[in-house]
């Protein structure tokens, strides 16, 4: 019977430090959001604001999940399911967009200009409408 209870203290004390590491965690705000977040809808971009941290530890394995709720979070996160509740379809999101731009993010960024105003100055252009409005007019006349 002593074994039993000195057993049910050490996991009662176990999870009451597990427990005060997901509180550190959760109390922490302000999350830095790494990717655009003109593709987030704003209930998501709020959620990662607000609860990244915890989201980032439970997916990355620093905090042990101990509630139904939390192992369904890191279940679909990891794409073992697909991602039904709202927090973990938000970070599902933000990590795959994370991802893709770390992969992608030169070319995502980049402005395709030419370095001139315009293809043609203004000169060029005359010259193109007066040699494509000569033959546009030979061609009609020969028609």
């Amino acid at each position: 019977m002593i074994v039993e209870c000195d057993q049910i203290l050490r996991y009662l004390a176990a999870m009451e430090s597990l427990r005060q590491q997901h509180i550190v965690l959760a109390r922490k705000r302000d999350f830095p959001f790494e990717c655009d977040p003109r593709l987030f809808s704003e209930e998501q971009y709020l959620l990662i604001r607000r609860w990244g941290y915890w989201y980032q530890g439970l997916s990355s394995g620093d905090l042990t999940p101990f509630t139904n709720e939390q192992i369904a979070f890191v279940a679909a996160v990891h794409g073992d399911r697909p991602p039904n509740e709202n927090h973990a379809a938000a970070w599902w999101r933000y990590l795959k967009r994370k991802e893709i731009e770390e992969k992608h993010g030169d070319a995502m960024h980049s402005s395709h200009q030419v370095d001139s105003d315009t293809f043609y100055d203004r000169e060029m252009a005359k010259q193109v409408r007066k040699t494509m409005g000569g033959v546009n007019l030979r061609e009609h006349k020969r028609g």
